[in-house]
């Protein structure tokens, strides 16, 4: 496994550059992208900044998504599961074997803003942690905690007798948000697109609860993992303020 990460694109680089906790290596950058964002960075690293052309990262990023710049740094510390739990988690997410690093770092980026900092994934068959899903994630990435685990069953029976109550996400229910009951500290869990959660994982759920869509026939049958994730946040929030 890579000991850096090469992270690319406005948001996800200003957001690393500027988190005390990350080893900035270095970072490249366009003369037109320094100007708009050395407000934003600390002195200290923009030390390590070098002024490069356009052509100059298309070449070393072998791809035109970078925005003009891309930083290079340490890996993020592995969390330790004990210490997470210590802290203050009103909702924690749980993604099940979710591949897709782009559809994960939209998750994240949502999550962050509906605020849920936590966020659990199995270590086998589950997305990577790359430049991809850092970009995705449009600087969320640096202020969310991500644990990956083992066994999401194992981990879900520990947090239910830390008085955590387990909502799984089902396009097959007939359950909706408005079922669950409000005043308890929530664990979220969504499945991978096409499979879903798995059956096990269902099988330790409190609730089961669905987006209710207007149209759903053979061809279009089910929301894009991000974009249900991202309806389902807000109506949490909502539910649990009254907005």
């Amino acid at each position: 496994m890579k000991k850096t990460d090469i992270i690319y694109g406005i948001h996800a680089s200003v957001s690393a550059l500027n988190n005390k906790k990350r080893d900035i290596s270095g970072w490249k950058c366009t003369k037109e992208v320094f100007e708009k964002i050395k407000k934003k960075i600390d002195k200290e690293i923009i030390s390590k900044s070098k002024i490069v052309d356009r052509k100059h990262l298309d070449n070393e990023l072998q791809n035109k998504f970078h925005q003009g710049i891309f930083v290079e740094c340490k890996k993020m510390v592995e969390l330790n599961f004990d210490e997470e739990l210590k802290k203050n988690n009103s909702t924690i997410l749980i993604l099940d074997s979710l591949t897709d690093s782009q559809n994960v770092g939209a998750i994240i980026r949502s999550a962050f803003l509906f605020g849920i900092t936590l966020i659990i994934y199995n270590e086998n068959n589950s997305f990577d942690i790359n430049s991809t899903l850092i970009k995705s994630a449009s600087g969320a990435y640096e202020n969310v905690r991500l644990l990956k685990v083992m066994n999401l069953n194992n981990t879900i029976k520990i947090l239910k007798n830390e008085g955590y109550w387990v909502v799984g996400l089902d396009s097959d229910s007939n359950e909706s948000l408005s079922n669950v009951r409000k005043d308890t500290k929530k664990v979220l869990i969504l499945g991978s697109e096409g499979k879903g959660i798995r059956d096990l994982v269902k099988k330790n759920c409190d609730y089961l609860i669905k987006i209710p869509m207007v149209n759903k026939n053979s061809s279009v049958d089910s929301l894009n993992v991000s974009s249900a994730a991202s309806i389902i946040f807000y109506e949490l929030s909502r539910y649990e303020n009254d907005w």
